[in-house]
């Protein structure tokens, strides 16, 4: 199974994106820091402010339920998947190709180690 360079993700994945994908809407603005309903644990009335998200830091936390983390965070919350499966899906969702990373073989790895233990006439 590749490797997906998951820094690359949590660099390049912002935190709007993922709220607009997730059908998310705010009911407070102050500059790049929105309030909301909270989409882990389902907040039951639209108007509810637990949900915090600051846009500029993509960031986000939960007053009421007390989770917090990073956009992909959130998508794999939501959306109730594991690390792997998640990140195929919100690329897919986005439209963009997954940031696989590069595999290489440190060389000497796998060699045979009598060969570098010979006698010296």
């Amino acid at each position: 199974m590749p490797l997906i360079d998951l820094r690359q993700v949590r660099r390049e994945i912002r935190l709007a994106a993922v709220l607009e994908l997730l059908g998310w809407r705010g009911c407070e603005r102050r500059g790049v820091q929105v309030r909301g309903p909270c989409l882990v644990h389902g907040s039951s009335s639209p108007r509810s402010r637990s949900f915090s998200a600051h846009l500029g830091r993509n960031i986000w936390q939960c007053f009421r339920c007390g989770v917090s983390g990073n956009a992909l965070d959130l998508w794999l919350r939501v959306r109730r998947q594991a690390l792997y499966p998640g990140v195929l899906e919100l690329y897919r969702h986005l439209g963009r190709d997954v940031p696989w990373l590069e595999q290489s073989v440190s060389p000497g790895i796998n060699e045979d180690k009598r060969g570098s233990n010979k006698m010296r006439d």
